[in-house]
């Protein structure tokens, strides 16, 4: 009887969007179906894929996992939106479709919210993986104490969030913004919001050592049209104008890094933290090892 309440009353909601993800998706569902936690509805929207990925969904006999498909490619920003009009749970945890979570990652994080009920959204740290399932490094993730420090850092690793369901109802993700959806989430939100991490990671993320350099001058593109737009920083031009240039700035030395072919030196120092780098992974390999 219990688990009929549970099944038609989820208190969470896990989201996958999924594009031409068939390599990693069977692994990345399997870590939510390993979860310490069960009582969750797994929602699983895919954009208009041309490989395998819908028939990899439908290998699962789970009755959580609800998939919707219209054969359609719309964008993450509209699938996100799609999850979260769907959600039944009360709680909307991030999920990408090609990486892994720890077992005990939604247990932690749903005690979490439910003992900080002012808190609206809670991230983690990240363990960072290759395409291979090995241990790159720690990629840490704190959110910005002032709005200032927004501006110059995303608040939170996008998949590890999770959040009130209402919260990301209210504030949704903008569509024309894919690739800067997160980043501009929670600028708009970050002066009504409370925003927390727990110091611990509870996602294999991944970030293969090579530098996508036409992606990362997209998102860097998008992150412009944020700030063009942003209200807070329409109020002071001077501001505006600093970190516009900052942001050119990032796209030319980006640039230069890959012609000089030191992308993957960045990479590794971006996923080094300090103070963090004498944590042993030797477990967290045995956890990847797992799904081999």
């Amino acid at each position: 009887m219990d688990k009929i309440i549970e099944k038609q009353t989820p208190l969470v909601t896990i989201g996958i969007p999924v594009y031409n993800a068939e390599k990693f998706l069977e692994t990345a569902i399997k870590s939510v179906l390993r979860q310490t936690y069960t009582n969750f509805e797994l929602i699983i929207t895919d954009d208009g894929s041309t490989d395998n990925s819908v028939n990899c969904v439908k290998k699962f006999n789970d009755p959580r996992i609800i998939l919707k498909s219209d054969g359609k490619n719309h964008g993450i920003s509209y699938r996100l939106n799609q999850q979260i009009s769907l959600a039944k749970g009360k709680y909307f945890i991030r999920m990408d479709a090609d990486d892994i979570m720890f077992t005990e990652r939604v247990e932690k994080q749903v005690a979490f919210l439910e003992n900080n009920p002012n808190v609206d959204v809670t991230g983690s740290h990240a363990v960072i993986i290759d395409d291979e399932n090995k241990i790159i490094g720690l990629r840490a993730s704190s959110p910005p104490l002032t709005y200032k420090d927004g501006l110059n850092a995303s608040a939170f690793i996008h998949p590890t969030v999770a959040g009130k369901t209402t919260w990301f109802s209210k504030f949704g993700y903008r569509e024309e913004l894919i690739g800067a959806e997160d980043f501009d989430l929670w600028l708009r939100s970050f002066g009504t919001s409370v925003f927390k991490t727990l110091d611990e990671p509870l996602l294999f993320y991944r970030d293969p050592l090579k530098f996508k350099l036409t992606t990362y001058l997209f998102r860097l593109k998008q992150q412009r049209r944020v700030f063009r737009t942003d209200q807070y920083l329409s109020n002071k031009p001077m501001l505006k104008m600093k970190t516009l240039i900052g942001s050119y700035v990032k796209s030319l030395l980006a640039m230069l890094i890959c012609f000089l072919g030191l992308d993957h030196q960045v990479i590794a120092m971006r996923n080094r933290q300090s103070g963090r780098n004498n944590i042993d992974f030797t477990k967290f390999q045995k956890d990847l090892d797992t799904f081999a």
